[in-house]
This record gives C-alpha cells, structure tokens and sequence, in this order.
C-alpha cells in the first residue's frame, strides 16, 4: 500500500511544476494578434493586459518596427490603419516614457494596442525607431511627439518641430516643463511680464508681443470686433 505521505510529496512537486498561463485578452482579434506576437516575437514582449476590453501589449523598443509590420502583413489581422500614435510622460517612473501606437485594421475592425518604454537618468532625451516605412501616417505623429515630449524616432525622414517654432527651447508635455513656458523671477506672478516693462532677452519670440518687446500686440481689426471697452 503506498505510503500517504509519498503521495503528499509527489502532488506537491507537480504542483511546483505546473506554470502559469500567459494571458490572453478575451476579444478574438486581440487573442489572435497577441498569439501571432508571442510565436514570431517572444523574447520581445514584455507585458499584456486587457481593460475594459482594450489589448495592451508592451514590447521592446528596438523590434517596434518589425513587430508593427508584422502586425500589417499578416493576411488574418491586416491592422492596415495607425490611428494614432502619442506619448505619456511618467516623470517618477523608470523608464519615464510610454510611447503608446493605437492600431486598428480596417478588414476585421480588430483593435490593439502598443506600448514602449523609454528614457531614463542615463537617456533623458530617449530614441525610438521609427514606424513611418510602415504607415506613413506616423510622419507628423511622430513629429508632434519629438516636439512636445523631446523624444526622437531614428530613421525618420524629417524629424523637425510641428506646433512649436524651430527655435523653441524645452518640450511642453514634460511634466517638468514650466507651467507658463518660461521661467522668469517674482514678481511676475503667473510668469507674465507687466505690458510696460520689457522683456526678458531671449523670450520675445516666444510670446504675443511687437517685436519690440515692450507693447501689447495690435488690437484686432474687421466686421464685428469692438475695441470699446
């Protein structure tokens, strides 16, 4: 008669042996695309989560490329439209930065998500590769990125400010961005300068100033608009 105890032993070591199951989002299309990622790209996801039905799947920077071709070739998913692609700024959190590309296919309707993290200490002004010899459409996205959050795509093909003038100084969705855009002494309360004393140099083209720095800009001029007050 076997030994009790033997038995106890043998259900614990299979117990020990038994792995957790990877998770797997509950949307079909999601489940799929996970599924493709994990056989071609393992060692490259780093994360998979689901909210309130939305797939999230954070990889490594360096195959954000390959893993977004894949995504677009691959005949049963096709994600052949980048809806948007931003950023978030994490300021206590390493890596600081999510690089987040929202996907959809136009064929299935199949939504995902992609992250990647970047920037740290030693990389304050981290780089990601470029997506834009995938969708195109990622040109002015990641422009608008690199403008606000200072984060840059090697291997794109213009990769220049979008909203802010070429010569601005700082990127404006850093959390640690000044809350007025420049930082100037007390007491200038709310960072604003009073009309009738100058400008510091050097900020002039950053405001809506004349260009001698001293005035208010010219009042507005056309059908309708009042200046009686």
């Amino acid at each position: 008669m076997a030994n009790p105890a033997g038995m106890t032993e043998g259900a614990g070591q299979g117990a020990e042996q038994q792995t957790t199951q990877p998770f797997t989002p509950t949307n079909p299309l999601a489940a799929a695309s996970v599924a493709l990622l994990r056989e071609r790209f393992a060692d490259d996801i780093e994360d998979v989560s689901e909210h309130r039905g939305e797939a999230t799947v954070i990889v490594r920077p360096q195959a954000i490329t390959d893993i977004c071709r894949a995504l677009r070739d691959e005949p049963s998913l096709r994600y052949n439209f980048l809806a948007d692609l931003t950023a978030v700024d994490w300021k206590e959190r390493e890596p600081r930065y999510d690089v987040v590309y929202h996907l959809l296919s136009l064929e299935t309707r199949a939504v995902l998500r992609l992250k990647v993290q970047v920037g740290d200490d030693d990389t304050p002004d981290p780089d990601v590769p470029t997506v834009t010899n995938v969708w195109p459409a990622a040109n002015f996205f990641e422009r608008e990125v690199f403008d606000l959050f200072g984060i840059r795509f090697t291997g794109h093909p213009n990769l220049t400010r979008i909203l802010m003038p070429a010569d601005w100084v700082g990127y404006p969705l850093r959390k640690d961005y000044p809350l007025t855009g420049i930082v100037l002494p007390d007491p200038h309360w709310g960072g604003q300068v009073p009309l009738d004393q100058p400008l510091p140099m050097g900020i002039g083209q950053q405001t809506l100033r004349t260009a001698d720095r001293t005035q208010a800009p010219p009042l507005a001029k056309g059908p309708g608009i009042s200046h009686d007050d």
